[in-house]
């Protein structure tokens, strides 16, 4: 009797062990599936293009007033939103783009930073990492859209442009209703004078904010991905090291039209860098108005949660793991939670290939120009932050 009532016990336990998990998953999977509906708009009834870009657009209405910016992120008008993806999709399948060219602007931009900008202190020299991080990504991105020559651009140029966007960014999320777009950034912009990547005859002039409109969604989504990659992949995490050298080996031979096997291989580091530093933390969007509560507050897509979950990644969900991609062996909730760019008919146009390449094609730049062979990073003791205005501190040393 003795023995059957163990038996029985232990068998009771198993029972609500995998009871507990199974109910668990399930929580976990209906949790994804509230930020995916958020995401994609899943809680509108009315599936019009006009409903999400007003849903959306509300929520974006502080970049508007930040920076004047008339784009798909921030308009309501079906024709205005056709008319951005449209230039969004000549540019980011632009036949005529050499991914080693692209590679070359940022490794000369880096070596220049290195032999003109940085400060000697005792025997060591410092670059302001983060600063030298956004004009690399912004000295690419000018050369890609608009063909300028990163070094027909003054330095002092980059660091306005870069520092005032970066400030009007944060001042939108602190101060929304007061923020207005700054005349420093918009006459920086306006003295490079940049012309329209998809006029058809060429050489039509953009005012700043048609400049931004375009810059916003590539150079802003970019840079801090880019940084926090690099650092994770060859300063911060030990491991991480010697695997980022080993599978970008060929880059930047490989993007594009190189070998697809070794393209697949450098790829995983931006992809991992987009899922444990995603250029959007959350996707905001507008809620419906309920009766009783005219003014509710804003629907948030936790996307920094959904790459991150232990429940969904494992153990390692928050150390930095390119091999994981390495494999088409994802679980369902893995592959609904991992949205970069994005999920549905709402992805960004970066989607497809562009947005990991030019990822990987930064981090390796900056990983042999400012890889631990040449120097160290000074960032502090804490853990590796994720907050735009958090990184300021961090020093090159070399």
């Amino acid at each position: 009797m003795f023995y059957i009532t163990i038996s029985l016990a232990a068998a009771v336990w198993v029972a609500l062990t995998f009871l507990t998990r199974k109910w668990r998953a399930w929580r976990v999977r209906q949790w994804v599936k509230g930020q995916l509906a958020i995401a994609s708009f899943g809680y509108v009834v009315d599936t019009s293009t006009e409903t999400y870009l007003r849903l959306r657009a509300t929520e974006n209405r502080r970049l508007r007033a930040a920076f004047g910016i008339n784009n798909s992120l921030t308009t309501a008008s079906r024709v205005e939103h056709q008319a951005f993806m449209t230039t969004a999709h000549l540019l980011v399948k632009n036949k005529r783009r050499n991914w080693e060219t692209l590679y070359g602007v940022a490794e000369r931009f880096l070596q220049v930073e290195l032999q003109t900008v940085a400060p000697r202190h005792l025997d060591l020299r410092s670059l302001r990492l983060a600063e030298s991080v956004r004009c690399m990504v912004l000295a690419v991105v000018l050369f890609d859209n608009f063909g300028i020559d990163p070094a027909t651009i003054p330095r002092d140029a980059l660091v306005t442009i870069t520092e005032e966007i970066n400030n009007q960014w944060l001042s939108s999320k602190c101060q929304p209703d007061d923020v207005t777009p700054s005349e420093l950034l918009n006459s920086t912009i306006d003295s490079l004078h940049l012309t329209s990547p998809s006029s058809p005859i060429g050489h039509q002039p953009l005012a700043p904010t048609e400049v931004l409109s375009l810059l916003m969604p590539q150079y802003e989504t970019l840079w801090r991905v880019v940084l926090l990659t690099f650092v994770t992949a060859y300063h911060y995490q030990a491991d991480a090291y010697q695997d980022a050298e080993q599978r970008t080996a060929e880059v930047p031979s490989c993007l594009g039209t190189g070998d697809p096997a070794s393209e697949k291989e450098a790829l995983q580091l931006a992809k991992e860098g987009l899922r444990l530093c995603p250029s959007n933390k959350h996707l905001y969007r507008s809620p419906l108005p309920t009766p009783g509560q005219p003014n509710p507050a804003p629907l948030a897509a936790d996307i920094s949660s959904l790459h991150r979950h232990p429940s969904i990644w494992g153990r390692d969900a928050y150390l930095f793991r390119p091999s994981r991609f390495d494999s088409d062996d994802f679980t369902p909730a893995q592959r609904e939670a991992y949205i970069p760019f994005s999920v549905g008919r709402h992805k960004c146009p970066a989607a497809g290939g562009f947005g990991e390449r030019m990822v990987t094609l930064l981090v390796v730049a900056l990983g042999r120009g400012l890889g631990p062979r040449v120097g160290s990073i000074q960032r502090g003791k804490k853990g590796l932050p994720t907050g735009r205005d958090e990184m300021e501190g961090w020093m090159f040393r070399f």
